[in-house]
């Protein structure tokens, strides 16, 4: 497998479970109630959840030898569509939570979308 293909792979890897491990870590700041089939899970739970899913996103950071300007801005645009992602469920399912309207996801995808955009612009351009 082409070594760019590895890299990305270990990125996109990365973003999901530092997406994912911070949302662990929201959970337990906030004592955030989570509940499974009925059953309220334990606060911490999330705690080691956050330090397994943390450690992985760390191991696939690692896995990149050569971390350059263009591997930070496309993890952080990893992040920011995982963000969108989530913004956008929450807007099309009409949800209201922690206080957010609906309107404000909306505009929420619209922000990440650009920021995405400008990530995008700023990630080196192939030479051929």
């Amino acid at each position: 497998m082409h070594t760019q293909y590895k890299e990305n792979i270990a990125i996109v890897t990365a973003g999901l479970f530092t997406s994912v491990a911070l949302m662990h870590l929201i959970r337990v700041l906030f004592n955030v109630d989570l509940s499974a089939g009925g059953v309220i899970l334990a606060p911490w739970l999330s705690g080691l959840a956050f330090i397994v899913i943390g450690a992985l996103a760390i191991l696939n950071l690692k896995i990149i030898e050569n971390r350059s300007k263009a591997t930070w801005l496309k993890f952080v645009m990893i992040l920011f569509l995982c963000d969108a992602l989530v913004a956008f469920y929450s807007w099309f399912a009409n949800l209201n939570y922690w206080g957010l309207s609906h309107s404000f996801f909306g505009w929420g995808v619209l922000f990440d979308l650009v920021v995405i955009f400008i990530l995008l612009y700023f990630l080196p351009k192939k030479s051929k």
